[in-house]
């Protein structure tokens, strides 16, 4: 669904996103100097064809040509940017440059927001980027967003706005503005000069915690109804009953674009319960709203956040759940304006306040201050433990504020720096929870991907581990020090999904923490067969543990130096079936997913995303490109 919103923006709508890291092939730079030539021909004969089409109303047979060669199919629609050929990063970079100025300047020129809305709306169906109801919604809900930053921002140029939403080899952002601002670090803490090692493995004494992220719960979600609806979000009320028995929503979800079932939601929470009662705490990483983009209300999220978190509530009365807040609890969807823009009808406020009264049944009261602020806290969990909750949505692509004003990024992150300093002088070991990875595979902001990481190399020996959502994977990702990347120097645990969307089965995650270093020393995912499930819907779904990761990759502790060399071994040929396994649970074992498979290519690109924790910092993943086919 990625690359539809980002094909939006190139409809004038501004949903922004960033491609993950992709495997270049040998002369990929090259043949991109060479492709920037064609694109940059293109993207002039599209302003001029663009121009005919607005001053006169005139589609010339030429128009229609280059409109109907930048068409997205349906497989397109659902994918990531990252998922299609390398070239694509050129051509969406090249159609968005050359659409968004026409629709910059149609503005600056006196155009209202009706003759925007009727430009913006024929080029998303003419694109067939989406349905025409979705093209509705997403515009009528994000127009507004898109002026007032274009009103406000004269000096906003256009090559940034796509170096940011595509952030690539193909699509350079050289904008200081964007770039070059900075979290202060301080200049202590202890030199790295090996990987991170834990002392021991799994024991006796260590804590049980719990991850559960990405339930999407759908209230309008309606048992065999329509699977296949050409929109972000099927398997719902107002979509039909196909005619095809196929293409019927099961009673527990289903492996395509639709979310999960009440019935769904209450399964998962009940067995985590029911098998985990010695669970010390829950983390809860975000994303309890559905796909329903186009149709996102405040109302409609407040609804569904109620009734995720009083089950919650019910179910876990003494047990601390931490939670944090995801992408889709936004209205509309993945926008969340800072502080200092003075639009109250723009504003956060309301989500943040909501937060703060829910989460408040978990944290302490010291908390509410910046979760009110900015939907993030750090509260301290025991003596020597910490938590840090993050909001790092300010952070991600699809947000347009990032292109109001960049260097209010760092705010979120020099208050982590500080409390992470403050952990520091106390003592005090932290889980980081933050819905978005900061690795190259999770839309981050390359600039956040950069301050993070320095945060990290500064902390290391304070951050025991880190807990992420939002990709819905089971996966991982090993964060490499900036100065000798030799070393790895801290991991950060993805839970997967409650949800199926898509193509996965459900999951969720059991880490065990040493009581002392609060370090990761072994996890087990839990899942089950949604095939299975669907076919006997008058039982519960049949939970079982997926794996062991520390038994299933023979690791003696999770610490940065054994994912390092996991890492490594999964690079080589003898380490082949390794790899697949891992890309196997990675999908957890997703029906659909197994049988469209994954080549030594695919393979790889999967590989690289566990190490690549900065967009353009390649050394890792060329290291591993050089052993996967060459040793």
């Amino acid at each position: 669904m990625g690359l539809v919103v980002k094909a939006l923006l190139l409809a004038g709508v501004l949903v922004a996103t960033a491609c993950a890291y992709q495997v270049k092939p040998s002369g990929y730079n090259y043949t991109v100097q060479l492709l920037q030539r064609d694109y940059e021909r293109l993207e002039k004969e599209f302003r001029t064809e663009f121009q005919i089409w607005r001053k006169y109303g005139l589609k010339t047979s030429r128009f229609i040509e280059m409109v109907d060669n930048w068409k997205l199919s349906k497989d397109e629609r659902r994918s990531e940017l990252q998922d299609l050929p390398v070239v694509a990063e050129g051509q969406f970079c090249s159609l968005c440059r050359a659409v968004i100025p026409q629709l910059v300047d149609l503005r600056k020129f006196g155009a209202s927001r009706e003759d925007l809305f009727d430009a913006i709306y024929e080029l998303c169906t003419l694109l067939e980027i989406q349905e025409p109801d979705v093209c509705y919604g997403l515009i009528d809900s994000n127009l507004d967003f898109f002026l007032y930053i274009i009103d406000t921002r004269p000096t906003l140029k256009s090559e940034s706005i796509c170096g940011v939403v595509f952030q690539s080899d193909a699509c350079v952002l050289n904008d200081p503005e964007f770039t070059e601002w900075t979290v202060n670090v301080d200049a202590g803490g202890k030199p790295i000069t090996e990987s991170k090692h834990f002392p021991h493995g799994r024991g006796p004494n260590d804590i049980k915690i719990v991850q559960i992220t990405d339930f999407h719960y759908d209230p309008k979600y309606k048992i065999d109804h329509n699977a296949v609806c050409n929109r972000p979000a099927c398997c719902r009320n107002d979509q039909g009953i196909p005619e095809d028995p196929a293409n019927r929503a099961g009673r527990w979800g289903d492996y395509r674009d639709c979310d999960s079932p009440w019935e769904a939601v209450e399964d998962v929470i009940d067995h985590v319960v029911e098998h985990h009662s010695d669970a010390a705490y829950i983390y809860h990483t975000g994303d309890i709203i559905d796909h329903g983009i186009w149709e996102t209300s405040v109302g409609h999220n407040i609804g569904s956040m109620n009734r995720v978190y009083m089950k919650l509530l019910d179910v876990f009365p003494n047990t601390p759940v931490y939670n944090i807040i995801g992408n889709h609890e936004a209205h509309p969807t993945n926008v969340f304006m800072p502080n200092i823009a003075n639009r109250s009808d723009f504003s956060m406020d309301w989500l943040y306040h909501y937060s703060a009264d829910v989460w408040g049944n978990w944290l302490p009261r010291s908390t509410r201050n910046t979760i009110e602020q900015g939907g993030y806290y750090t509260a301290l969990v025991r003596p020597g433990f910490r938590i840090v909750g993050l909001n790092n949505q300010d952070c991600y692509t699809y947000n347009w504020w990032i292109l109001w004003e960049p260097s209010f990024l760092s705010t979120q992150l020099q208050w982590l720096h500080d409390v992470l300093l403050h952990a520091e002088r106390n003592g005090e070991k932290v889980h980081i929870l933050a819905h978005i990875p900061y690795s190259s595979s999770g839309s981050t902001f390359r600039t956040c991907q950069r301050e993070f990481r320095r945060i990290v190399e500064r902390f290391h020996n304070t951050i025991s581990a880190q807990f992420n959502g939002h990709t819905h994977r089971d996966e991982f990702n090993v964060f490499y020090s900036r100065e000798n990347p030799a070393h790895a120097i801290n991991v950060a645990w993805n839970g997967g999904s409650a949800t199926a969307f898509t193509f996965i089965n459900p999951n969720y995650v059991v880490y065990y923490v040493d009581p002392e270093t609060y370090q990761v020393t072994d996890f087990e995912s839990f899942s089950y067969n949604l095939t299975d499930a669907n076919r006997f819907p008058d039982r519960r779904p049949e939970w079982y543990k997926l794996y062991s990761f520390a038994e299933e990759f023979k690791m003696h502790n999770l610490s940065p130096a054994q994912a390092d060399k996991l890492v490594k071994r999964m690079g080589t040929p003898e380490g082949r079936d390794e790899l697949r396994r891992y890309w196997e649970y990675k999908v957890k074992l997703g029906d659909p997913s197994l049988a469209a498979g994954c080549d030594e290519h695919c393979l790889l690109n999967h590989l690289c995303e566990v190490v690549v924790s900065e967009m353009g910092d390649d050394v890792k993943c060329d290291e591993l490109a050089a052993t996967f086919f060459y040793s």
